[in-house]
């Protein structure tokens, strides 16, 4: 036998065998996406298993040039912090975490048609939906519970909120927010029948019910703008609609809600906004003595009394991290680990950009859901460390890479960069 025989040549069958790996990595990366409201540790299983059936079907591995780069430099920036870290072993789950970001390349390279991408987001919209139906009915029975024990619900909420499936609230109102806001975008621009149309509308109102009961005032917060964005390309005539939903909602709302929402300013006695004050200024203390490599990864919670200003009070609080993705990755992995997610989150607004002008609807509703998206996490992010949330983060990036993998799969000519200025199509690295 010739040695330039090719393995296809040798096993009978092989094309069928590849092409069933590839249809094998599409519904393997779908049902890691949709699984993730449901358990994290199925949807990690199910994200290596699409990995592995991604690299045995033989494809070539192909990711934007220019988001890989950034999100490389992050992802080593990462790895030197933690090398020079005094305390490597405590950073070691950092590392771990890391591997969620191999659910944007396998997204990226596991669609050959874009009726599965499409398929794909709405099985997300519906599986989040039935996430925050189940948060609902928690909220239903801590409500009874706590007031037929003739207790004052807000103070005794606040102990635990909802969390649906998850084990936190902030994690379950991070997924939430996207779940909202996809629903929301292929409502707005989706080509959808009318049944499709009440489902996203049935979805969206479901995550946002679910969301007010959360009391995640930070991303009630970033739903708002993420929403904004949206109305204003959908018709910026009817932006106006969003306050005045929120003030009519406010007045109309029981006052436990009212509380909730006005909490968001009080500083003066609200413990969880002390905190995060303290949080602030030591945050500050640890970037300025430690500019270039934080303080390691893991070891904020380690390093937070020996930073913290001496003449404030430490409220009542988790002092774990710092509450905010910008001031946690400066303080904990260096400025240049902050600038190099920013510029990734750059290239992700450029890419997305470039998909709200596909020539399909369903490729724009796609780009403006993965805008609203990262609008909304940046937003919630000023005041929660969402980027160390891998049940947060593995949709996010499923979802953008997916909508990315749009643009790869549109025909040449068809392309929006093609057709208009803006960022450059997909660039791919081999």
């Amino acid at each position: 036998m010739p040695l330039s025989t090719t393995i296809s040549e040798q096993i009978p069958n092989s094309d069928w065998l590849y092409s069933r790996l590839e249809t094998a990595t599409a519904v393997l990366v779908s049902l890691a996406t949709c699984s993730i409201f449901f358990s994290i540790a199925v949807a990690q299983i199910f994200l290596a298993a699409s990995l592995l059936t991604l690299l045995l079907s033989r494809k070539p591995v192909r990711f934007p040039a220019r988001l890989g780069i950034a999100l490389l430099a992050f992802l080593g920036w990462s790895l030197l912090s933690l090398a020079f870290s005094p305390d490597v072993p405590q950073g070691i789950p950092q590392l771990r975490k890391l591997f969620v970001f191999l659910a944007l390349v396998v997204a990226y390279n596991a669609y050959e048609r874009q009726g599965q991408i499409w398929k794909t987001a709405h099985a997300v919209m519906l599986g989040g939906a039935a996430s925050a139906l189940y948060g609902l009915v928690q909220f239903v029975q801590d409500y009874r519970r706590i007031t037929s024990a003739g207790l004052p619900f807000y103070e005794n909420y606040l102990v635990h909120q909802i969390t649906g499936f998850m084990s936190h609230w902030l994690t379950f109102g991070g997924q939430l927010l996207i779940v909202l806001l996809l629903a929301v975008s292929i409502a707005l621009f989706g080509k959808l029948s009318p049944a499709m149309r009440w489902t996203a509308w049935l979805s969206a109102g479901l995550a946002a019910l679910a969301l007010l009961g959360a009391f995640t005032r930070g991303i009630w917060l970033g739903a708002f703008a993420g929403l904004a964005y949206l109305l204003i390309r959908f018709k910026p005539r009817s932006l106006w609609l969003l306050p005045a939903a929120a003030l009519l909602l406010f007045f109309l709302s029981p006052s436990w809600l009212q509380q909730r929402g006005l909490s968001i300013v009080d500083t003066g006695t609200d413990t969880s906004n002390q905190a995060r004050l303290v949080m602030f200024w030591t945050g500050l203390r640890m970037i300025s003595s430690n500019p270039w490599l934080g303080v390691g990864p893991e070891r904020v919670a380690a390093e937070f009394s020996r930073y913290k200003p001496p003449e404030l009070p430490l409220p009542p609080g988790w002092y774990g991290h710092l509450h905010s993705n910008y001031l946690q990755l400066a303080a904990e992995r260096g400025i240049p680990c902050l600038l190099f997610w920013l510029w990734a989150l750059f290239e992700v607004f450029g890419l997305s950009l470039t998909l709200a002008r596909s020539p399909s609807i369903q490729g724009r509703a796609l780009g403006h859901a993965a805008i609203a998206m990262s609008i909304g996490l940046m937003v919630a992010g000023l005041f929660e460390f969402n980027l160390g949330d891998s049940e947060i983060m593995m949709p996010y990036l499923f979802l953008i890479a997916a909508g990315f993998a749009w643009t790869r799969l549109e025909p040449a000519g068809q392309r929006p960069a093609d057709s208009a200025p803006g960022p450059s199509a997909l660039p791919h690295t081999p």
